[in-house]
């Protein structure tokens, strides 16, 4: 099989819905083999009003994906558009939960992934971090 610009894209955005679904579980292991070693994730939003706001890590975010979900279901995720360009991918996701706590969580994100030699290296979340920080910090 021939290697094209095409099939890298198609490729990325596999790896990409894969590390979407893979992080609603908090599925560490699928995490820490989809992303470079030097891989960033950052999220929109001020740290000192939403704590996971800022960049982290792959080492930070495949040490939070070991840690058991507020979710304990998991989180329902319905894919919207996905789009990609290069070494980008770019996905719009809605997410819809219930915590251990029986509050629901209903959110909309915008992912942007950039890849290096078919793993991520960048991950990008927009999300309404008011809406999040409600749920995640217990304040709804």
């Amino acid at each position: 099989m021939t290697v094209t610009t095409d099939t890298i894209i198609e490729a990325n955005k596999r790896i990409a819905l894969e590390f979407l679904a893979a992080s609603a579980i908090h599925d560490p292991a699928v995490v820490d083999r989809l992303m470079t070693e030097d891989s960033t994730y950052w999220v929109a939003g001020k740290p000192h009003l939403f704590p996971y706001a800022g960049v982290q890590t792959k080492t930070q975010i495949v040490a939070y994906m070991a840690t058991p979900s507020i979710f304990p279901a998991g989180l329902k995720q319905t894919i919207g558009a996905v789009t990609a360009e290069a070494d980008r991918v770019a996905v719009e996701v809605e997410v819809d939960g219930l915590t251990a706590a029986g509050r629901h969580y209903n959110n909309f994100y915008h992912y942007l992934f950039t890849f290096r030699g078919g793993r991520i290296s960048g991950i990008k979340e927009y999300v309404d971090s008011y809406h999040a920080a409600e749920i995640f910090q217990g304040k709804a």
